[in-house]
């Protein structure tokens, strides 16, 4: 049985939970055809999913963790719709460790075995083990490091690629018995990736890890510059880490086309939305993540309703 996430980025979304549990459109123009399609495409290739958890939180930014409050208030709502509770994080700075130490003590204090947190940092992973052994951590998609840029993975995915090369591409460091142990000794027993347009071919079974996948949007590169909250600053304050965040990233999405790629598949689109540049995986892409679930031994699919950012 393959288990179901739902991926809530912002408190606001709580408000629209019921419409993200039933893949209700929730933007217009080309986002929201982006999502009616994969919802089609979803529900073609999966069926109707039956979500059992939620994710609440950020992956790609600390200036986007949540307040205790907002923690609060999408653990209710997940217990409300009989869900469990996972919480997003980012890569962060000693700044964002603080933010997110208030977090996880209050997820402690709840004392259930069914809280998760999601980890993209290392340091992140070594405050819980030390601090909060009683939460349980799980290997976010960006501590994979594996190829995610749509120009040259499209390139290896075809009987033109050297078949030795798409099966290196195809792995990850999760193969290796070393990086199992660190894991199994960091109490890690989860580990998420994209779905990845080369696809994936590890036996998770065999491995003994157990495995998420994330659809229907893939992420590229994401860093701690944001373009998008330098538009409206002076050019000696733009690409700054430090300049001041409005959030700029809540209301405006930018896309993006390729039009120089010396492979077949110019005219890639990309939508960068804060300091990440995000795909939308195609029906292809999505119908091959139902075969790998069965095939790989994948158990649970995380779903995001819209760009999470």
């Amino acid at each position: 049985m393959v288990e179901w996430a739902i991926v809530v980025s912002g408190a606001g979304d709580l408000d629209r939970l019921d419409a993200g549990l039933n893949l209700e459109t929730t933007c217009s123009g080309r986002l929201g055809e982006a999502q009616t399609r994969a919802r089609e495409a979803t529900h073609a290739a999966f069926g109707a999913p039956w979500f059992t958890r939620l994710y609440f939180g950020n992956e790609f930014c600390e200036r986007l963790v949540p307040s205790v409050g907002q923690v609060r208030r999408a653990y209710d709502a997940a217990t409300a719709e009989n869900l469990r509770f996972s919480l997003l994080t980012p890569y962060v700075t000693d700044f964002g460790l603080l933010r997110l130490r208030a977090l996880f003590e209050w997820l402690a204090a709840l004392n259930s075995q069914d809280v998760e947190v999601i980890v993209n940092d290392w340091g992140v992973l070594h405050l819980l083990g030390r601090d909060f052994p009683a939460l349980r951590p799980v290997l976010g998609r960006l501590m994979n490091r594996m190829l995610r840029d749509p120009r040259i993975a499209a390139h290896f995915a075809t009987a033109r690629a050297p078949s030795a090369a798409l099966q290196a591409l195809r792995q990850s460091g999760v193969t290796s018995a070393v990086f199992r142990m660190f894991l199994t000794r960091a109490s890690v027993a989860r580990v998420e990736f994209d779905n990845l347009i080369q696809g994936l071919d590890m036996n998770f079974d065999e491995l003994g890890v157990a495995a998420s996948l994330y659809i229907p949007y893939g992420y590229v590169a994401t860093g701690r510059v944001c373009p998008i909250g330098s538009l409206s600053l002076r050019k000696e304050e733009k690409f700054d880490v430090a300049s001041p965040c409005g959030q700029q990233c809540q209301l405006y999405t930018l896309r993006f086309r390729y039009s120089d790629s010396p492979f077949d598949n110019r005219d890639q689109e990309f939508i960068e939305q804060g300091n990440t540049y995000f795909y939308v995986q195609d029906p292809p892409m999505i119908e091959a993540a139902a075969q790998m679930v069965t095939r790989l031994g994948i158990s649970r699919l995380v779903y995001q309703p819209r760009l999470p950012m």
